[in-house]
């Protein structure tokens, strides 16, 4: 079986902690200032970055919009390099399941996708796939869980992510109105 690397970077720090019971099982929720975390059995804290020393929350909700930390395509320790255009569109699809999980632990999903950065890795040695190429994987597996209007996307090239076999890394908001 295949081993995906799917690591999170960002910082998000929240506060007071609340624990809740659902119909799934345990759920903690942590919340301050208007914004926060749940954590659920599909997505337990101790399988995020929350009490990593990065201190950082997988999907934090603040009012109407959820925000993703950042989720990286990247090649496995299994993988020979560089992967190729066949990997990585697992991988792609294997990262847009791992964010729809995480939206799911603040009531959203894809469908409310408003924004989009991705952050492609240049001149990398984990892939042969360019910019452009990368970009057309990832519009396509976006494909399937958009609806229109399309979100605002921003595609940054950079030399380097956190993770060292790490092609692309996404980031997301997405719109999901609280019932009042």
């Amino acid at each position: 079986m295949y081993k995906s690397v799917v690591t999170v970077v960002a910082v998000m720090l929240t506060t007071a902690v609340a624990g809740q019971e659902v119909e799934s099982g345990a759920v903690e929720v942590i919340e301050s200032g208007g914004r926060s975390v749940t954590f659920t059995e599909d997505v337990p804290k101790v399988r995020t970055g929350y009490d990593s020393p990065w201190q950082y929350s997988h999907a934090i909700r603040a009012g109407d919009f959820v925000y993703i930390s950042g989720i990286v395509i990247g090649a496995s320790r299994d993988d020979n390099l560089p992967i190729s255009k066949e990997r990585f569109r697992e991988y792609t699809e294997q990262a847009f399941e791992g964010i729809e999980r995480y939206l799911s632990t603040a009531d959203a999903s894809l469908e409310g996708m408003v924004k989009i950065n991705t952050f492609h890795v240049l001149d990398g040695n984990s892939t042969t796939l360019d910019i452009a190429e990368q970009a057309l994987v990832i519009a396509e597996t976006k494909a399937k869980y958009a609806v229109e209007p399309h979100p605002a996307w921003t595609a940054v090239g950079t030399t380097g992510l956190f993770s060292p076999r790490g092609i692309v890394e996404i980031e997301m908001v997405v719109y999901a109105p609280l019932e009042r």
